[in-house]
């Protein structure tokens, strides 16, 4: 009986191979498309705003000072959560866009004044409502706002207002932070099975706020400012389909290739800190394969979110400084059996607030510029290790590069010890490191990566730092 068993199920076995061979392939078996999950993603735009300046030092007498138009570029990430039910689309989602909307314009009724208004930077967290059909979203959004104004005011004539004198190039600052609202339409569309773009039309209106303006000495002043702002917005989202049976396939079906193993690996997240001599920072961010995994050779897209604060020494005291970067690049990846290399390049925006007023330091504000990225890893050897990076950007004239070697104190389980140096800095600020790192220690699925050593900064000068980085793969 065992023997006509096994003789049966070849037999059948047979015949279902030879059935098989008769019949035509069947298409992958369609997965419908939803739009829930996370997503993250990198936008541009072009903003105008409306400026008003009203009287209101020594006491407001609603004389107005100023009325003017700005205009600018934006550059931004996004991240957030959508939520489908039916056609009904739900969603909530937090985007940060670095500004270059401003205006030079003549101002006050008293001499002649030229002032500056800048909208340095706009954050909002938002709900929306959509309807879905097929890869089309129609949506609604709206909640609160945030914007970062920077106004200055040079005389160049004499004259006075309110007392206050205003001599020939004597120039007042002012900066504030300010909370509002938007609200606006959009339309996205699924273009691939983890890939969108979008565009939509954000209004914004931060109402009106007294910002006091000085100019570093006696001198002192408040401006009523009324501020609100149009934008038109365009970008592109990553959407996390970790519950679908595959991440490879086009938009719709599952890749034969990987429904019947576990789907590769197509983003590395990492995050990070860094703390130096008066410094502090963060950042957050991921290397995504589109369209293959990360251990194939193919295009890539790098987005990362940084900021953090620092100190830095003036006469008769310091000043605290805080900055916010944002990239999103896109490249090539190179993938070999001992070695993986990435080649970037794309949009990159930086912004630095400071707690006084520092005429000396033409690093503030926002800058919106280019950035080109490399980084290599190589292991010429199972226990040896070479990794280098360097960066580079047009916004501030930043950059960064980092090299280290490494050799396995694991007896085989890669994690390696070594020196490494550095060099870092902007078109005001350059230091330069040495120390020794400890990478690819393990805690779980989450790789470690540790550095400390010595720092000298033309700024601050002489001192110590640290470096530890967290990264997954996913």
């Amino acid at each position: 009986m065992r023997r006509c068993i096994r003789v049966c199920f070849l037999l059948l076995a047979g015949t279902a191979v030879t059935g098989a061979a008769e019949l035509p392939l069947k298409a992958p078996p369609l997965i419908p498309f939803t739009w829930t999950g996370f997503f993250i993603g990198a936008h541009g735009g072009f903003g105008h705003g409306h400026t008003k300046f009203y009287d209101n030092f020594p006491v407001p007498d609603g004389e107005l000072d100023a009325d003017t138009r700005t205009n600018g570029g934006l550059f931004g990430l996004q991240v957030g959560y959508n939520y489908q039910i039916d056609w009904l689309v739900l969603g909530v989602g937090g985007d940060f866009s670095w500004s270059k909307i401003n205006a030079n314009f003549f101002c006050f009724p008293f001499g002649d004044q030229v002032c500056s208004a800048s909208a340095d930077w706009v954050a909002s967290i938002t709900g929306r409502i959509g309807v879905t059909n097929g890869p089309w979203l129609f949506y609604v959004k709206g909640g609160p706002a945030w914007m970062r104004e920077s106004i200055t005011d040079l005389a160049t004539t004499q004259g006075s207002r309110a007392g206050i004198p205003a001599l020939p190039g004597d120039q007042f600052y002012g900066n504030d932070t300010r909370f509002g609202w938007t609200v606006g339409p959009g339309i996205e569309y699924a273009f691939a099975r983890q890939w969108s773009a979008w565009l939509e039309y954000n209004y914004y209106d931060f109402g009106s706020k007294s910002v006091p303006l000085s100019d570093g000495g006696t001198g002192f002043f408040t401006e009523e400012i009324h501020q609100k702002l149009s934008v038109i917005r365009a970008g592109i989202n990553f959407h996390f389909d970790w519950d679908t049976p595959s991440r490879s396939g086009p938009l719709g079906y599952a890749s034969a290739a990987t429904t019947d193993r576990q789907a590769p690996n197509h983003v590395l997240a990492f995050t990070g800190a860094d703390v130096a001599k008066g410094s502090y920072g963060g950042w957050v961010g991921g290397l995504i394969a589109p369209f293959k995994d990360l251990d194939t050779s193919g295009l890539r897209v790098y987005l990362m979110g940084e900021g953090g604060t620092y100190k830095y020494p003036v006469t008769g005291g310091s000043i605290r400084g805080i900055y916010s970067s944002g990239d999103a690049l896109v490249g090539y990846g190179f993938e070999g059996d001992n070695y993986s290399i990435n080649l970037l390049a794309g949009a990159n925006a930086i912004n630095h607030m400071l707690s006084d007023i520092d005429p000396e330091n033409s690093v503030q504000g926002t800058a919106i510029g280019a950035k080109v990225r490399g980084d290599a890893w190589v292991n010429p050897t199972a226990n040896t290790l070479t990794y280098g990076e360097a960066e580079y950007s047009t916004a501030f004239r930043t950059y960064y590069t980092k090299a280290k070697v490494g050799f396995d104190i694991s007896n085989g389980k890669q994690i390696f010890l070594g020196p490494e140096v550095a060099a870092l800095g902007d078109e005001r600020s350059r230091q330069w490191r040495v120390g020794a790192h400890l990478t690819q220690m393990k805690l779980g699925s989450v790789q470690i990566d540790f550095s400390a050593g010595y720092a000298n900064d033309n700024i601050v000068g002489a001192g110590a730092y640290s470096h530890v980085e967290l990264s997954r793969n996913f």
